[in-house]
């Protein structure tokens, strides 16, 4: 059950929503109620989203070496 971000094109308002597979995907703003709304990059994809250089990409794990 994901929560998502959102933020309203009227008033700038941003709020999370969990969203159900049976919910509404657009819910209206819970300050202004107005239904135009857009969904953002919440802060805990772009945590996820840093690799540290060196890792190819996060995809793979680094080679052990002798002597290092």
């Amino acid at each position: 059950m994901p929560i998502y971000e959102f933020e309203c094109k009227k008033c700038g308002k941003k709020f999370e929503k969990l969203i159900l597979s049976t919910d509404d995907k657009n819910p209206g703003c819970p300050d202004c109620h107005h239904k135009d709304v857009k969904k953002i990059m919440s802060a805990a994809s772009k945590v996820a989203l840093k690799v540290p250089a060196g890792y190819g990409g996060g995809l793979t794990a680094p080679s052990c070496s002798p002597g290092g």
